[in-house]
């Protein structure tokens, strides 16, 4: 009977034990191996320790090797290496341990896949923020339960892999990545692996797709579309060039990871955007201005789009490690100066969105706009005010809404008890000081599944502080309960 083996060691030992693993056990050394493990796991806090174990049967790469290595004539070795990730010195006794249990729950912190794709070893990968040295963002993140030495733990992030150079590209790995997220968050959705991918485009392709050359923008959204999702696409170039940022910056923030077509004059990589970091209050020094016109009041009114404000964005780069932050500017910043990326832009981006949003980010949001400033259902907020405007389902905007300590008890229950659809276009408004202070003025939510009514119509609710509109049929009312003390929805990224 052939063991799982295993050493646990600190974090700062762990690339020196893991060389020396995968030279025992795939007779592999270089220095290129060693560095690509020294970069990833560098960026890791120095009192992590590590459980690394051999071998370790890994999904995704168990269908590259039989959908693809297994099939050349030189071997392929088909198990990999795990290495998982604590947050306190570990001994073994601790997993066997009954007492010791919640205390590995509470230190784990994910699992890395060393694959024998060499170089590019770096596979299936999914860890909590709170690993790493510098974790000052917000991300799309969704809890997995993993199995550590028999005893079930579980960790929340975003998947990362490196792309395995011939039956996976960057595309595929964007594409995985994105399937993996909401494939493990909602029923709608299923998890694919990467020979899933290529077969359904196979269907579409008129030449082979492995080894993979890589995937159109065009392809990557065909592929979304056949997983079940209403894809759009973005481009730089068309009418969307002036508002791209802000798309990406409203998309985000609704929770929603994008794929990031990248590309110079010579060469195109994807990326995927999945994150920010943290707001401060320097954000706000030199911020745009927008103006709103209340026509019937025959004045304008300065604010600030939280979408404008200056902020850098947390992407996953299958060529480096995860969890990067970025400039849309400068999306390949992290590269070396003599890289045949430098100088990469954002041409394209691929928003994979539910299936029945109908109503497009730019029209939802000058609809919100234009129902505060509206007569009979807006509201005159003070000069300046902050607009933070997203796009939640309703599930989990009324769980928000429910567990508000401070709302008031009535208005909790006309808002969870409304029908809704599946997802709503959301509009907070806050003064600069409450917004840092995560609290809301005044809020709007339109139907996110209407396309054709961009009016009043699809108001849903509008709070403010003296009254709150709702819709009740087809008819709207004045709720007895005035909009206060409501915090900001934050459900969306952690």
């Amino acid at each position: 009977m052939a063991f799982i083996e295993y050493f646990i060691c600190p974090v700062s030992d762990a690339v020196d034990n893991t060389v020396d693993l995968i030279k025992d056990v795939y007779g592999r050394r270089d220095p290129e191996i060693e560095q690509v493990l020294a970069d990833f796991l560098d960026l890791l806090k120095d009192e992590l320790y590590c459980l690394v174990e051999y071998p370790y049967v890994d999904r995704i790469y168990r269908d590259s090797y039989y959908s693809y290595f297994s099939s050349k004539h030189n071997e392929y070795h088909r198990d990999c290496i795990r290495i998982t990730l604590f947050d306190k010195n570990l001994k073994d006794s601790d997993f066997r341990s009954q007492r010791m249990i919640g205390r590995l729950q509470a230190a784990f912190r994910g699992y890395v896949i060393i694959r024998p794709t060499f170089p590019n070893i770096i596979g299936r990968t999914l860890i909590d923020p709170k690993a790493f040295k510098k974790a000052n963002f917000r991300i799309c993140q969704y809890p997995v339960a993993v199995s550590v030495n028999g005893i079930k733990l579980k960790v929340s992030g975003f998947p990362f892999s490196s792309q395995d150079g011939e039956s996976i590209s960057c595309a595929e790995t964007t594409v995985w990545g994105i399937m993996e997220y909401f494939g493990s968050k909602y029923a709608d959705y299923q998890p694919v692996s990467p020979s899933k991918i290529i077969q359904v485009l196979n269907q579409h392709s008129k030449k082979r797709l492995i080894p993979s050359a890589g995937l159109t923008v065009d392809q990557i959204s065909l592929a979304l579309k056949q997983f079940g999702f209403g894809t759009q696409i973005y481009a730089a170039e068309d009418a969307y060039e002036e508002e791209l940022k802000n798309i990406i910056s409203i998309y985000i923030e609704s929770g929603i990871p994008i794929i990031a077509a990248l590309e110079n004059d010579s060469i195109g990589h994807a990326v995927l955007l999945i994150g920010h970091e943290n707001d401060g209050q320097d954000q706000f020094a030199g911020a745009p201005r927008r103006q709103i016109e209340y026509s019937h009041l025959s004045k304008t009114q300065k604010y600030i789009d939280y979408s404008d404000l200056p902020k850098r964005f947390i992407v996953n780069d299958d060529n480096l490690t995860p969890y990067l932050s970025i400039s849309l500017g400068d999306p390949v910043e992290h590269y070396e100066p003599t890289s045949e990326f430098v100088g990469c832009t954002i041409g394209d981006i691929v928003v994979p969105l539910y299936k029945r949003v109908y109503l497009d980010v730019l029209d939802a949001r000058g609809l919100i706009l234009q129902i505060l400033a509206d007569n009979e259902f807006g509201y005159e907020l003070a000069p300046d005010f902050v607009f933070r405007f997203f796009l939640a389902s309703s599930r989990t905007f009324k769980y928000h809404v429910a567990c508000q300590a401070g709302l008031p008890t009535q208005l909790k229950d006309y808002i969870v008890g409304s029908k809704m659809p599946k997802f709503i276009w959301c509009g907070e408004f806050s003064s600069k000081s409450s917004f840092l202070k995560n609290k809301v003025t005044a809020l709007i939510l339109v139907d996110a599944t209407e396309a054709n009514n961009v009016s009043a119509d699809s108001l849903i609710f509008a709070g403010y502080p003296d009254r709150c509109i709702a819709r009740l049929e087809k008819d709207f009312i004045t709720l007895p309960s005035k909009f206060r003390r409501y915090s900001k929805f934050v459900s969306n990224l952690q």
